[in-house]
C-alpha cells in the first residue's frame, strides 16, 4: 500500500508546488499576455506587461524577459509554484530571485484560439504525447 502510494502521480487543482519540468512547461504554455513582477531578496525589481513567446527546457539557453517578450527556459528555476487558479498567478523560484506570473486576460475571451493553443502544445511536449492522443472537441 504506502509503495502504490509513494509511485502516485500528483493532482494539482487550484494551487500547489510542480517540481517536473514538463509540468511547469504545460502550465506555462496556457499563459500569453502576462504581468510579471521580478523580485529578489524579496525587492521587486520590475514589474510590467509582456507575452510569453517561447516554453523550452535545456540546459544551455537563458530566460530572457526584454522588450515586452518573455522565453522561459525552466531549467532556470528550482520549482514552479502556483499561487492562485483564477486569475492564473504563478512563481517561478530560484534560489533568492521569485518571477512572479500573472494572467493579464481572460483564456475564456476567445475560446478557439484558446483550444487551438491547447492542440499546438500538447504536440509540441516532447515525448508527452502521440498523435492518438490528441483529442479534438467542437464542444468544448
Amino acid at each position: 500500500m504506502n509503495e502504490k502510494r509513494e509511485k502516485q502521480i500528483p493532482c494539482i487543482v487550484g494551487n500547489g508546488v510542480l517540481t517536473s519540468k514538463k509540468d511547469m512547461m504545460r502550465l506555462l504554455r496556457g499563459f500569453d499576455h502576462v504581468v510579471y513582477t521580478d523580485v529578489i531578496d524579496d525587492k521587486t525589481q520590475s514589474k510590467e506587461e509582456a507575452y510569453v513567446v517561447e516554453v523550452f527546457c535545456n540546459d544551455y539557453e537563458s530566460t530572457i524577459v526584454f522588450n515586452r517578450r518573455m522565453y522561459i527556459n525552466v531549467e532556470n528555476f528550482e520549482y514552479l509554484k502556483i499561487v492562485k487558479s483564477l486569475p492564473g498567478i504563478i512563481e517561478l523560484i530560484e534560489g533568492h530571485r521569485t518571477l512572479r506570473i500573472e494572467a493579464a486576460d481572460d483564456p475564456f475571451v476567445n475560446r478557439d484560439i484558446l483550444l487551438s493553443e491547447s492542440i499546438e502544445n500538447r504536440a509540441n511536449i516532447e515525448g508527452l504525447y502521440q498523435g492518438d492522443d490528441i483529442i479534438f472537441d467542437d464542444e468544448f
